[in-house]
């Protein structure tokens, strides 16, 4: 009688036990695959549940993620991510992503996000200075940490980032400190020149304050400007060094030019954006199709 009675007390604390750890952390969605799939460095059959912070590697295959939200997403081979409940982070190879707008994709401390409900985006990953943004569907952002726009990406168009270390001035160098912010690269803009001496560049869609003498003339026209990128301001200024009046719109493809400029703890670090990428060029031929993976939702504990 003692020992049946211990034998329920068991039972009912381990019951107790797995409802404390359920409730403690539930299940976000699930991966499927054929097979089995690496999480967490250990290998789990395909259709199992997945919890936040689980790290993700899809192989040799590619896998489908379903998530309780509703979104969905899907890992070219050899990819790399850690999932969280609100968003994902992209650590290595291509993915695709719906509803960017409701479960963006974190890479390189960019967050790449969309600007409508039916977004689809494709990022890869190359390592942790290089990534590709794509839009299959809708128009996204790629921000900073902070929520600084880097650019805007549409539909069919591929942007490369390349994040660095900002260049540093030397005693001898005329581009120190402005007013306004830190003089810290030169840049290449072209757009059409507003009233109020903004200029929203063609390339990445981002709004510049630019700055120098004989702009009044050339507003309402597409001009190419050379100049330099001031960090530490609302609106990013830019400080003409030249400027011609092209007499035509803007064309993109101008080649890789500073889009922002960030920190990583007390380093200034320099996002260079450019057109077209090798990563997803393969990416966006190589399986996803024209289409999302299917729009359901999971069954998860």
């Amino acid at each position: 009688m003692i020992l049946r009675l211990q034998s329920v007390i068991s039972l009912i604390t381990c019951i107790s036990l797995i409802d404390t750890t359920s409730a403690g952390s539930s299940a976000i969605g699930i991966v499927m695959t054929t097979g089995d799939v690496q999480v967490d460095g250990a290998r789990v059959p395909g259709n199992s549940a997945i919890f936040p912070g689980n790290l993700i590697a899809s192989g040799d295959r590619s896998l489908s993620l379903q998530f309780s939200d509703g979104t969905s997403a899907v890992m070219k081979p050899d990819a790399t991510i850690t999932v969280y409940r609100e968003h994902s982070v992209l650590q290595k190879g291509v993915m695709l992503q719906t509803r960017a707008d409701k479960h963006p994709m974190l890479a390189d401390g960019l967050q790449i996000s969309g600007t409508a409900a039916d977004t689809i985006v494709i990022v890869g990953v190359r390592d942790d200075s290089h990534i590709e943004v794509a839009t299959q569907q809708g128009e996204s952002s790629v921000t900073t940490s902070s929520g600084g726009l880097v650019a805007r990406v549409e539909p069919g168009r591929i942007l490369s980032f390349t994040i660095t270390q900002a260049p540093t001035q030397g005693p001898g160098q005329t581009n120190g400190p402005s007013p306004s912010g830190t003089r810290v690269g030169d840049t290449k803009l072209c757009g059409d020149l507003q009233p109020d001496f903004t200029l929203t560049d063609v390339e990445t869609n981002v709004k510049y304050q630019v700055q120098g003498t004989g702009l009044e003339k050339l507003v309402g026209k597409s001009i190419r400007v050379n100049g330099t990128l001031v960090a530490g301001s609302p609106l990013q200024v830019v400080l003409v060094s030249s400027v011609k009046n092209l007499g035509h719109p803007c064309v993109q493809g101008a080649g890789a030019a500073p889009a922002a400029i960030v920190s990583r703890g007390l380093i200034p670090i320099l996002i260079l954006v450019s057109v077209g990428g090798t990563l997803l060029g393969v990416g966006l031929t190589g399986g996803f199709g024209g289409s999302s993976p299917p729009p359901v939702t999971p069954s998860v504990p």
